[in-house]
């Protein structure tokens, strides 16, 4: 199934849809009038449509409309902001493949970077969203800093820091709602590891072996899609 994303709603009888799809829909996947093409808008909705008008912007009418219900699992990914920002791109297009629900930016003691381009992020969760055919669009949250992220999450928290022991396994997840706590290419400071013990956080560790960032926050989603799906 070739899947588009639009901004439609529950009332909507028609979609136009932007140059750059249209484009695909029609050079690409060479779609004409009377095809049938699929469309979500990020928040469950699957519309079957039919392509009633072609040119620069194609017209569709949607013919049959269904909703999904998100999964129960709900794995949120806190991340520090990295330096060379492709790596935070490509992580945040894995992560969405992937099946995350929601991710922050987080500020911390050693964040080379204190900014994403949030704009550009949303069109890679949404590249990323038709790609891998799902209907639910991960949340982009604002940046916070990382006591403000503490005080502020309601999920049950898990930080990944090298110096503990606890390897992440099942025994450590009690919650279908979880976030994971990744930082910067330097570690957390000792200060902030001592802030998340006072606030009952977990501390995992992925293994021996020193992972980037991103690499660290792929690997415990994943981890964590395979204990709490």
């Amino acid at each position: 199934m070739n899947l588009f994303f639009s901004n439609f709603s529950e009332t909507d009888n028609e979609i136009i849809v932007n140059e750059n799809d249209s484009r695909h829909i029609l050079k690409t996947y060479r779609r004409d009038i009377g095809d049938i093409i699929n469309f979500t808008n990020g928040n469950g909705l699957l519309a079957e449509c039919k392509i009633i008008e072609k040119g620069k912007k194609v017209k569709v009418k949607i013919k049959k409309l269904s909703k999904q219900n998100p999964e129960k699992a709900s794995i949120h990914i806190a991340i520090s902001p990295l330096k060379n920002q492709s790596r935070f791109e490509w992580f945040v297009e894995k992560a969405t493949e992937i099946g995350v629900r929601e991710i922050t930016p987080i500020i911390t003691k050693h964040s080379e970077k204190k900014k994403v381009n949030h704009e550009r992020l949303e069109r890679i969760t949404i590249s990323s969203l038709k790609q891998s055919n799902q209907v639910f669009k991960p949340k982009i949250n604002n940046t916070e800093k990382f006591s403000d992220f503490l005080k502020n999450n309601k999920d049950q928290k898990i930080m990944a820091n090298l110096k503990t022991k606890n390897i992440l396994k099942e025994k450590f997840v009690n919650s279908n709602k979880v976030c994971l706590i990744i930082g910067p290419e330097g570690g957390f400071s000792d200060d902030e590891i001592q802030e998340a013990k006072n606030n009952n956080i977990t501390e995992v560790s992925f293994g021996k072996n020193r992972l980037r960032s991103e690499t660290a926050a792929i690997f415990g989603l994943s981890i964590l899609r395979s204990i709490i799906t």
